[in-house]
């Protein structure tokens, strides 16, 4: 239940659930449909992600949730600093922070915004709940008691041995890298595109524990959300109970059990200083809020002829003898998360378009770094090197992670094996080896034909305002329209943002990897020139709705 005249704090605090419950089922949507399994993991990161602010919210929801509206400003503060540090524009901001008009005060400008708190980071969060982690409870304590006693019981469903190790996984999958992309490499499965059992049954795993914590966090902090006509008691009873099959069920695929008791210190809590000082365009003023008016059908039109083109060549990665894992992943991958783009913008599943749609941004973004000026060879070959340390270096930190977390060397190396039928490469790691570059860079030089290079960045950060659950992308999840909530429902400027790089991302992956997977031949080279040139005229169309470049 909603309250438009109440507080803008109570407001995202009732919005928060809702929000949740439907990114679990967009990945309950997901299993088995042949695409988008990496999608998966990263909603299940999200929801893991909420849950832990939400039970931490609940611990003392008065003191807490105005953090709702600290967030909200420092969120659009760092937006305010991505346009001004890279010399963007976006003269439709005023939509981006208040895309609902009517519906309690979001402008940001009331002496109780200005004066909350900020909420803690999903780092810090991770920390404070590691140092209280509860053990796992009886299944018969989830059926009985109060929504405190309830959320204690959710906590320990959430803790399983390695959760650092398990929450790194879930973190590839997000970011769409090559690491990430072997979550998809299932024995019979087509590569970038199903899921393997094991981590499927942990995205899953945490997904629902996730949704399940959300909404009892959000029952503590605003209690009067509850709708009357429904049994409380009876209902969380039952949710905890389907809670724990679900655990139960994905415990006996991924293996990782419970956790062990603390011992020794408390670990350590990583706080970041909090930000108080805003720029002035982080603040809205009720004259300068702008009606939702903007329909994306200009842009899904063009879209649609780009996909039409996406289907018009493929190559056989085995043509040409063995490739290279990357460029398989790479290629099927982008195939299988632009389809989910496809599969998902207009049938009530948007929210999956967004996480999918930064994906293939982020990923485009290294392999344009990675493939620039290839007729320069050292250079390519020491960019090559850097980029494969990358994953071999997060592979071997997971595993470690995993392994002194509770979790034995055996099981934390298969978690992160490859199946038989694929032949790993070298694990050896280059001494003193060179990060990649940040995501920003990356992105700078993918942007660098347009007349604003930054835009891409920007663009960045507001897909990752959806993904990461942020207030600023949790109004855009929501439409308010002649009187009529619609909390399933996309900002045309989200949508148009979202199927504009996403399009841009396809193209430079597809291009890139279909031309090194058939040793650069005539039609790839036509392929991916018309993926580009199709993947901007989406972009002239999305660029007069979403407002960059």
């Amino acid at each position: 239940m909603f309250h438009f005249d109440g507080p803008a704090d109570q407001f995202l605090a009732e919005a928060a659930f809702p929000y949740a419950r439907w990114r679990y089922a967009c990945a309950d949507s997901l299993l088995g449909s042949g695409i988008g399994g990496t999608v998966v993991g990263a909603m299940a990161r999200s929801l893991f992600d909420d849950g832990l602010l939400w039970q931490w919210i609940a611990q003392s929801p008065a003191e807490r949730r105005p953090g709702l509206l600290g967030s909200m400003l420092q969120e659009r503060d760092r937006i305010c600093g991505f346009l001004a540090d890279h010399e963007a524009t976006c003269p439709n901001l005023a939509r981006w922070f208040v895309p609902l008009d009517g519906v309690t005060d979001l402008t940001g400008s009331s002496l109780e915004a200005l004066a909350a708190p900020s909420l803690p980071g999903a780092a810090e969060l991770m920390d404070l709940f590691l140092a209280s982690s509860p053990a796992r409870p009886a299944p018969t304590s989830l059926l009985v008691g109060s929504v405190e006693d309830l959320l204690q019981a959710a906590r320990g469903l959430l803790a399983v041995s390695g959760m650092r190790g398990a929450v790194m996984v879930l973190a590839h999958a997000g970011h769409g890298n090559l690491l990430g992309l072997q979550s998809s490499l299932a024995a019979g499965g087509a590569a970038g595109h199903d899921l393997r059992a094991d981590h499927e049954a942990l995205f899953m795993h945490v997904a629902a524990v996730g949704v399940t914590v959300t909404l009892l966090g959000v029952c503590a902090a605003v209690p009067e959300c509850w709708p009357p006509e429904i049994d409380q008691a009876g209902f969380l009873g039952t949710l905890m109970r389907l809670t724990e099959n679900v655990v139960a069920a994905a415990h006996a695929v991924h293996g990782l059990g419970d956790p062990k008791p603390l011992t020794g210190a408390d670990p350590k809590v990583r706080a970041k200083a909090r930000m108080r000082r805003l720029r002035p365009d982080a603040l809205v003023a009720h004259h300068e809020v702008l009606p939702d008016i903007l329909h994306a059908g200009p842009v899904i039109d063009a879209v649609r002829r780009y996909e039409e083109f996406v289907g018009s060549w493929t190559v056989d990665p085995w043509a040409h003898g063995d490739p290279k894992l990357a460029s398989v992943l790479a290629y099927g991958g982008a195939h299988s998360t632009f389809s989910t783009v496809m599969s998902t913008f207009d049938d009530h599943a948007a929210v999956a378009t967004v996480f999918a749609a930064r994906m293939l941004l982020e990923e485009a973004a290294r392999f344009t770094w990675l493939t620039q000026d290839v007729h320069d060879e050292d250079a390519f070959v020491q960019r090559s090197t850097q980029y494969f340390d990358e994953f071999r270096a997060k592979k071997k930190a997971t595993i470690a992670t995993f392994a002194g977390n509770g979790v034995a060397l055996a099981a934390a190396t298969r978690l992160l094996k490859m199946p038989d039928h694929v032949v790993e490469g070298p694990e050896t790691i280059t001494k003193g080896r060179r990060p990649l570059p940040s995501i920003d860079k990356m992105l700078l030089l993918m942007g660098a034909p347009y007349p604003e290079p930054g835009w891409l960045p920007v663009a960045y950060s507001l897909l990752s305002q959806v993904t990461h659950s942020t207030p600023v992308g949790i109004v855009h999840m929501t439409r308010y329209r002649e009187g009529v909530l619609s909390a399933h429902d996309i900002s045309p400027e989200m949508l148009a943002l979202a199927l504009d790089v996403a399009c841009l991302g396809s193209a430079r992956l597809l291009g890139i990897s279909g031309l090194l997977l058939s040793q650069g031949s005539d039609p790839a080279q036509q392929y991916a020139a018309g993926l580009e040139r199709r993947a901007y005229e989406v972009h002239d169309i999305a660029r007069m709705m979403h407002g960059l470049d």
